[in-house]
Parts: C-alpha cells; structure tokens; sequence
C-alpha cells in the first residue's frame, strides 16, 4: 500500500477544517481481518487529509460517534485503507481487509449503498481497463473507448437516478463539459466559442456553496485545473473567475474562508508576473472588506500596507508620475517627458551592495539597449546630493539621472520601494511592461517584443 501521511493538525496559513452545527452520526463498523488494537479515521479537506479521531477495536469491532460534517471518510491503519460516505445517522458497515468493498454489507446507509456501488463497478471497469491498456492491437483501442463512455454513461445513470444524495454531488465534481459542434464555422471561431463554452459552463451541475464538498479528494482539484488550465493566465481573466467563484459560494463562511486563504497564496506566491494583480484583487475585494474577521488586526496592517505598495505598479498600468525630482542641473524632470520606444526606470541606493551589481549589468548591456532604443531612467533615493553627484560623475552620463532632495516625492509608494534595486521597463507610452526581471532578462523581452 502507498505510504498515506495523516496531518494532525490543520495549520496552512490560517485554513481551519470547522464543523458546522450538525446532528450527531453513529457508526458501528467490523472489519474482519482487522489484528492491531486501534484504527484512525480521517477525512478530506481540500487537497490534504486530516485525524478525525483515533478508535480502539475489540475483536475486530469499533464505534464511531461525531458530528462532523458529511463527507468522504476513511479508516486508516499501515496495512489497511477503506473510504466511506459519513452521513448523518445510525448505521452500520461490515467489511473485511481483503476486498473490502466486494464483502461491504451496509445497514441503514443509503450513501453507502450508492458509495459500495459506484466503487465496485469503478473496479470491475478499471480491471478491465488496465487489462486493454496492456494489449497495442486495434481491437483493444477500440474497446478502451467504449469503456471509457461505459464509465460515463454509469455515473451519469447514478447521479441522475439519485439526484438528491451526497453521492451524486461528489461524483458530479468528475464530469467533463463537452461544448457543442459550432457547424459552418471557421475553425478560428469554432475554437473561440469552443473556449468561451467551457469557461462558462465548467461547473455547471456543481454546488460550490455546499462545504460538504470540501471533504471530498477532488473539489480542490476540480476549482485548481479551472485557474490553472482552463483560464487564459492574465489577471484579468483570472480575477474574473474568482469573483465567478466568490458569487457562487455565497454565504458559506467555510468556504469562502478556505478558497480565499488558498487562493490568495497561491497568486501571492506566483513566480508568474504580473500576478500580484490577481493579489491585490483578493487582499482589496475580500480580505479587506470586512468579512475576513478571523484575521488579526496585525496581519490587516499588513495587507493593507502591501496594497498601498503593490497597487500602483502592475504590469499593464500607467507608470506613475513621479513629481518633485531634479536632473544633474537640479532641474524638474519627468519620466513622462522622455521619448523613446522603451524607459528602463531604475531606482537605486548608491551604497547598496545590489544596486551597484545591478549597475554592473546595466554597463555591460549598454549597446544592448542603445540598440533597443531604451532609455535608462536612474532614479536615486537618497536626499544626499552630494553622495549623489558623487556617484553619478562615475556613471553613464547617457542615462538621465534624477534625485528627489526634499524626499516629499511618494516614488518610494508607487514604486514599492521597500529594498533596493527596483526596476520596470516601460513602453512607449509610460505603461509598466514588466519589473523584477535581472537586467539581461529585459533585454532578452525587448528583443522578442520586437521580432528581433
């Protein structure tokens, strides 16, 4: 058996697996085979498993008694794995630790009956898939299809006949959408409606408010191959889905508290960028208005703060106008006046270690982005102005070199200039084309803008 690691205690950043208030379930289980002295039992909880408690076993005999919220359950020892539906109620399950499913007899459980169904046509079915995987020949090919929608059509039967039952909303999350033949249409319009169909449609059938879903292996991975398959990665499309998703969980406070929390991780942690656009629309639109009260008034400063640095530099925007700097002539300059196809804005301490390799970088692809038609913009955020000019007599006197000495300027806000170097490359009309790039990396970006 492949090794299962239980999680005991629930601790992804701030994620809490709650019980609803529900009425208290009693189940009587004997597992024939069964030798060790105690059996745990756990459930799903998005993409993790979870303790839900730990049962002693007398001659083969255990008892379970929770108000825990319906679900896909399972009892778990080294040697021995079985999942089960835990619904409200009485009942009870007999089973044994060799083909437990085969040998299931169930009492006073309707999901379990359904549950025992489903699992011993999936095995029939999946033994005999395996069985025509293994053969090359046209015959068996053919055969692996009409399993397949075997497969399909049984589910389907199962969710139809029982539409209202836990099982049915479970085995929904497998479904696949299929959009409609578009006849008489290009191929290019085809594929566009194609696309548009499955965004729309991709949860048709699914309850995303029902937190029953939660305890389930295959909610998380069902809304994670919609952000991050189904959707074009820009953050426009996929903020449109999250409020897609944030409408449709409505008032479940578990839910919204799980996909917020892990979502919001996901795209602040992203190596993509320009998705801490995707970010600030969580930290602003849901973390921040009010309904997030589990999160301390600490980790609310912190949030807020981050948007005040991060919201005005996304990739796409204008760049913000910087006002109050001067040049080498301790004349006004503005970033919007400089014309060229391209403005490298680089924001710099003279002492800082970084900035001065970075600086390094920038000299050695000089002709790179004379070439390029860049402009480098060197923005100095030091009030000192003697160090300034000190360094600026050293540097390139091709850039266009400014200082803010009276430090009124909010470059330092706008730019997110809580370390140093900060760079973003700017096209031509002064929108943010890209930031924490290394200097080559913008060269190289340029150069496929261009065709080159």
């Amino acid at each position: 058996m492949k090794h299962l690691h239980i999680i005991f205690l629930f601790a992804i950043s701030g994620v809490l697996a709650v019980y609803p208030a529900a009425s208290q379930t009693e189940i009587d289980f004997e597992v024939t085979g069964y030798s060790d002295s105690t059996i745990y039992v756990g459930y799903h909880f998005g993409n993790q498993k979870y303790l839900l408690d730990t049962l002693e076993v007398n001659n083969e005999r255990f008892h379970l008694t929770t108000s825990a919220t319906t679900g896909v359950y399972f009892l778990y020892s080294p040697n021995f794995y079985f999942e089960f539906i835990l619904e409200e109620g009485s009942y009870t399950l007999k089973t044994a630790t060799s083909e437990p499913y085969k040998v299931l007899k169930v009492t006073n459980s309707s999901e379990n009956d359904l549950f025992k169904d489903f699992q011993m046509t999936m095995i029939r079915l999946q033994a005999d898939q395996r069985r025509l995987m293994e053969s090359a020949d046209s015959e068996a090919q053919a055969e692996l299809k009409t399993l397949a929608k075997e497969m399909t059509d049984y589910r389907n039967q199962l969710i139809e006949d029982n539409p209202e039952t836990f099982t049915a909303e479970f085995l929904r999350l497998m479904g696949i959408i299929k959009p409609p033949t578009y006849e008489g249409e290009p191929d290019s319009v085809s594929r566009i409606k194609s696309y548009q169909y499955m965004v729309a449609h991709y949860f048709d059938g699914i309850d995303l408010s029902n937190s029953e879903l939660l305890r389930t292996p295959l909610l998380h991975s069902k809304v994670m191959e919609y952000f991050d398959n189904l959707l074009i990665q820009s953050p426009d499309s996929i903020n449109k889905g999250l409020d897609m998703l944030f409408a449709r969980i409505g008032d479940n406070d578990e839910l919204y508290r799980y996909w917020l929390v892990t979502l919001f991780k996901k795209y602040a942690e992203s190596k993509i960028m320009g998705m801490d656009a995707v970010m600030i629309h969580l930290a602003k639109n849901y973390y921040l208005n009010g309904r997030a009260d589990w999160i301390s008034d600490e980790y609310r400063k912190q949030l807020r703060e981050e948007v005040a640095y991060v919201q005005h530099n996304l990739i796409g925007e204008p760049a913000p106008p910087i006002e109050g700097i001067v040049d080498t002539l301790m004349e006004p300059v503005y970033l919007q006046q400089i014309e060229s196809p391209y403005t490298l804005l680089f924001i710099y301490d003279p002492d800082c270690g970084h900035c001065k390799k970075a600086i390094t970088k920038l000299e050695e692809h000089d002709a790179d982005f004379y070439e390029l038609g860049v402009n480098i913009f060197a923005l100095c955020t030091t009030t000192d102005v003697g160090r300034w000019k000190k360094f600026v007599s050293q540097a390139n006197p091709e850039w266009t070199h400014a200082i803010d000495p009276s430090g009124k300027s909010y470059f330092r806000v706008y730019y997110n200039v809580r370390s140093t170097p900060q760079v973003y490359l700017l096209d031509g009309s002064k929108r943010i084309i890209a930031k924490k790039l290394e200097i080559g990396q913008f060269v190289d970006l340029i150069r496929n803008r261009e065709g080159i």
